[in-house]
């Protein structure tokens, strides 16, 4: 089969692609990743051939319009901002993957969640089966509400707010998929898009684990496949992104005891000298140390001497670092809630703190506190206080035991990987620019 992944944002977005790309390839199927440029190399790194799909990301998440657009300013000044974050990029995603379509005429075009706009009226138009990858839910159900912080919504209601949520990011996007639509010579359409995927027979991948949401994985099993946890099996990260530990972070390591890791991934830290130094109090507070990761953020922003250890050595600032590598190697892990680092802090069998950003990271949080392996909190709201509290939270024994469990309950990533390979299989080819008629 003739395979093109589409996939824009982070590297939490991007690595499950990879991962099953890697997987799909090792098959004897030809694979095409189209991925931001900042990530064009991790997705080579792989062994598949890879062309750069829309703008950098990094430099998007670091940007004066992600920072502070939509949190300063006037309400008319950040209602401008919101919509410049919602179609950024669009045209120049919308152009490069219609070039990457017309070369390679796939079989398959897989795609994530923030880029399926683009991918449903294109797969229509070259008579490619469509799967889409989700990170969390992202579908109506009656289990997990749409709207962060309001999961206690009873059961009846969940899918009435589902139902208001799709039609006001239909209304919102509109215009621009339907100008899509015609200029590749489809039919205008008026219904929200998970309907029209449905329709349309896309393939939708679950790569979180059903160890986290059961009930979820009872009501989708035949309608919206669990695969498990896309994170890299160690034969691919050897070669596509061996982790390293630096000689001054073993002998770190080595000092001391087991540190709390606190990583921030991907996400912006509005005040990071703020975030380091309730890290740090809370930290001292419970007697353990900290090895903070920047992530995509300025290390320079957290500390005047980052890279090096304070004077007692209890804090050690970093920038990015493995987590295969790192997590066994700590007693907690402290994170802004992404998919990829849960999991990833979850398989090493450690209690968590989810200090959560946007996106599905509140989710995340959520089930971390339903399954007892830790705590979590809005990343605005964290202060030397509130962390003393998670934490002490996620270092109880009963919070460690229960994150050990968890871990022995989840599937394996060779497992996972070849599960969803085998949903993109089942993919099949349509006629080109079928269900081209208004719906």
């Amino acid at each position: 089969m003739q395979i093109v992944m589409a996939v824009s944002g982070t590297r939490g977005d991007v690595q499950p692609a990879v991962v099953l790309g890697a997987e799909l390839a090792l098959r004897g199927h030809e694979v095409v990743m189209a991925v931001p440029p900042n990530l064009v190399s991790f997705a080579r790194g792989a062994g598949l051939e890879t062309v750069p799909f829309g703008y950098d990301t990094r430099e998007h998440m670091n940007s004066d319009l992600v920072r502070h657009g939509v949190s300063q300013g006037s309400v008319a000044d950040r209602a401008r901002a919101v919509a410049r974050l919602w179609n950024f990029g669009w045209d120049q995603m919308v152009r490069e993957l219609t070039d990457v379509m017309d070369s390679v005429r796939p079989d398959v075009l897989l795609t994530g969640i923030t880029t399926e706009q683009i991918a449903l009226p294109l797969a229509q138009r070259f008579g490619a089966g469509l799967v889409a990858v989700h990170h969390a839910p992202v579908r109506s159900n009656s289990r997990y509400s749409p709207i962060p912080g309001a999961e206690s919504l009873p059961r009846v209601v969940t899918p009435l707010a589902w139902s208001v949520v799709d039609t006001a990011l239909w209304a919102a996007t509109c215009h621009r998929e339907n100008v899509l639509r015609r200029g590749l010579g489809l039919g205008t359409v008026s219904t929200p898009l998970p309907r029209r995927m449905a329709e349309y027979g896309a393939i939708e991948i679950q790569a979180y684990d059903p160890a986290f949401c059961p009930d979820l994985q009872r009501d989708w099993a035949q309608t919206r496949p669990f695969a498990g946890f896309l994170d890299m099996p160690s034969a691919l990260r050897a070669t596509a992104d061996p982790g390293t530990v630096t000689a001054e972070l073993e002998t770190w390591l080595a000092a001391g005891p087991p540190p709390v890791y606190v990583g921030f991934g991907s996400m912006p830290v509005k005040d990071p000298a703020a975030m380091v130094a309730a890290v740090r109090q809370a930290c001292d507070r419970s007697g353990v140390r900290a090895l903070v990761s920047v992530g995509w953020n300025d290390a320079g922003d957290f500390s005047d001497d980052a890279g090096s250890t304070d004077d007692g050595g209890h804090l050690l600032v970093g920038g990015s670092l493995d987590h295969e590598a790192v997590f066994p190697r700590c007693r907690a892990v402290i994170h802004h809630g992404g998919a990829g680092s849960t999991a990833a802090g979850i398989r090493a069998g450690k209690p968590t703190v989810v200090c959560s950003v946007a996106s599905d990271q509140p989710f995340w949080g959520r089930r971390i506190v339903e399954q007892s392996c830790g705590a979590t909190l809005p990343a605005s709201s964290v202060t030397a206080d509130t962390m003393d509290r998670a934490l002490r939270v996620a270092l109880s024994p009963d919070a460690q035991e229960a994150a050990r469990a968890l871990s022995d309950a989840m599937i394996a990533p060779e497992v996972a990987a070849a599960r969803a390979a085998d949903l993109v299989e089942s993919a099949t080819r349509r006629t080109e620019a079928q269900s081209g008629a208004s719906t």
